[in-house]
């Protein structure tokens, strides 16, 4: 098989302008590319979903539930919650409004296949009801010789039993650009995805053909990333970095595993070899990239070779690995645009092979070749002013002013405490939050040089803090928007000097929670505006004031170039139209070229 691996990505567009925004933008205002669909998938006749057949726009259960079942159609869900189990039929195609989330009930799937028949679910979020070591369903299940399913950019955690498992001969499935987690509601047995569900069912055998790629298994998971019998699984360009993870992907009974180009990251096994049950077929380690995983796996066997080709990103360097990585987190889970907004995909079936994957609307926002317009953020500067616009890091997106309808939580995690000490010139110890029921978060009362970042549908707090920071407490509030009743969050980033010592008086501390409330701004808080300056000058972007490496990465995380600075002023000739990422320490900035 001829794997692309310096594939190039097509374009439809001419150079005319390059607008620039931050990763440190909403939910749902971060809009990921039209990646082609791949893998498994896009055999046996391919995978095409409602593609064909009518359109309808269900804001309510019963529609939803109707319709699904019925198959033959292409469905847009409104935001909102909707209670499962909702079953799905064939030749259908479900895509999500941000914002539209699939509950699963205290018994039951929040949705089902079963024997269902050439399928796309996209854009969707899938909510469990926690994970408990008690017998019952997944969240999302793929069962009973369901065939051509294509489950892309959606965002699943807190299954029951489960989150999404794939069984009973079933076939031709491909995941991609999923995230899948646990958060609190989970007490035990977050064991996350199943291939293959018994060492008896033999009849399985021939089918259970699955693609996973560019899928995050995010904190809480502990096992099965998944757990495979019988199947013929090909599993690349994933991001394994669950903290609680005990092992990542296991090799059981007849399993005949590609794990290729992955990266794992702070893990303890990345692969399991499970022999109890009968002889695993093969478990093939293939150019994956692994920091402080603890217990190596070098695999066993020549596992298949797929019939399909595919663009795999190399890992094969830590710098490699980071861009496929910050691409995965930026992009995976319910970053799709809503139906009909600019940037729309083509949610009945696959993207066209003539279509380009990195093919993005026009930012409002962009300005003429020769200046530079940060958008979708608060701060806004131009190459000769660092004037700051607002003394908050805000949320909006094209979604902002729509209301979800409910109460917003925010639930922590990460090893990252909301309370910690930090140095001047010091990275904090990164956490998040996840956002759940509503558009999205904003923070205040960072210090310079620590910013809150949304990443599908959790705000990541991270960051080093600039050298010239004050030192003092900063209290600052991470606040959800865009529900009825919204949700906050509070910390304090306590900075010492770089000699260690803390301000000896009160007055030197940079934020305070009534100046925030009232509006004011101090000057700690103000200095949250990017830290480095970019122009640019026909097709050649020049990077002004970094301190640290300049990555320039492609739309899926492949490395295009990098530079290095040293605080003075580098450019970098932007190759071709599209989409791509700069990345300079823990900032990230989509960059599309037109």
């Amino acid at each position: 098989m001829n794997y692309l691996l310096s594939k190039t990505m097509r374009v439809a567009a001419t150079f005319a302008a390059l607008a620039v925004t931050m990763s440190a933008v909403p939910a749902f205002a971060v809009t990921s590319p039209d990646f082609p669909m791949a893998g498994f998938a896009t055999q046996n006749g391919g995978t095409t979903g409602g593609k064909g057949y009518s359109e309808v726009t269900v804001d309510n259960v019963n529609d939803l539930k109707s319709y699904a079942k019925a198959g033959n159609k292409i469905i847009y869900v409104k935001p909102g919650t909707y209670m499962g189990p909702v079953e799905v039929g064939s030749n259908v195609t479900i895509y999500g409004y941000q914002g539209a989330i699939i509950a699963q009930p205290t018994t039951g799937s929040a949705m089902k296949l079963s024997g269902s028949k050439n399928v796309i679910i996209r854009n969707l979020k899938f909510k469990g009801v926690g994970a408990h070591d008690d017998d019952d369903e997944d969240c999302l299940q793929v069962n009973h010789e369901s065939k051509n399913v294509w489950i892309d950019h959606v965002d699943v955690y807190d299954g029951h039993d489960g989150n999404l498992d794939i069984t009973n001969a079933s076939d031709f499935v491909t995941i991609s650009w999923t995230k899948f987690s646990y958060t609190s509601a989970s007490t035990g047995h977050q064991f996350s995805n199943l291939i293959g569900n018994s060492k008896t069912k033999t009849s399985d055998r021939g089918h259970l053909n699955v693609t996973i790629h560019h899928t995050w298994w995010a904190d809480g998971v502990v096992e099965r990333m998944p757990r495979v019998r019988f199947g013929k699984v090909h599993v690349a360009n994933n991001l394994f970095d669950s903290k609680n993870a005990s092992y990542c992907v296991r090799a059981a009974i007849e399993a005949d595993i590609r794990i290729e180009r992955n990266v794992f990251i702070g893990v303890q096994k990345a692969l399991d070899l499970y022999t109890s049950d009968g002889a695993i077929t093969a478990a093939q380690m293939i150019e994956n990239y692994e920091e402080n995983v603890k217990k190596q796996q070098a695999g066993t066997g020549t596992a298949f070779t797929p019939p399909y080709s595919m663009s795999l990103t190399d890992v094969s360097t830590q710098a490699k690995a980071y861009a496929l990585r910050d691409s995965i987190k930026l992009y995976a889970g319910t970053t799709l645009p809503d139906p009909g907004a600019a940037g729309t995909v083509t949610p009945a079936s696959s993207s066209s092979e003539t279509k380009s994957s990195s093919s993005v609307a026009s930012s409002s926002s962009a300005k003429s070749s020769s200046s530079v317009a940060v958008s979708s953020s608060s701060v806004v500067r131009s190459s000769s002013s660092q004037a700051v616009s607002s003394s908050s890091q805000a949320v909006s997106s094209s979604s902002q002013g729509e209301v979800v309808s409910g109460t917003a939580t925010l639930t922590k995690h990460g090893s990252g405490s909301a309370k910690q000490e930090v140095k001047q010139g010091e990275s904090i110890e990164e956490f998040y939050f996840t956002v759940a029921g509503a558009t999205g978060a904003t923070v205040t009362g960072l210090p310079d040089g620590i910013v809150g970042t949304m990443k599908g549908s959790d705000f990541y707090i991270s960051g080093t803090v600039a050298q010239n920071a004050a030192v003092g407490a900063y209290n600052f509030t991470v606040t959800t928007t865009g529900a009825t009743t919204n949700a906050t969050k509070s910390g304090t980033i306590t900075v010492v000097s770089a000699s260690g010592t803390v301000a000896e008086s009160s007055s030197s501390n940079v934020d305070s929670s009534s100046s925030s409330e009232q509006g004011t701004t101090s000057l700690g808080v103000v200095a949250i505006a990017p830290h480095f300056d970019i122009t640019v000058d026909g097709r050649v972007l020049t990077v002004q004031g970094a301190t640290q490496t300049a990555y320039l990465l492609d739309a899926q995380g492949r490395l295009i170039t990098k530079v290095q600075s040293l605080g003075g002023e580098s450019s970098i000739t932007v190759p071709r139209a599209g989409m791509y990422l700069l990345r300079v320490g823990n900032e990230t900035r989509r960059i599309t070229v037109r």
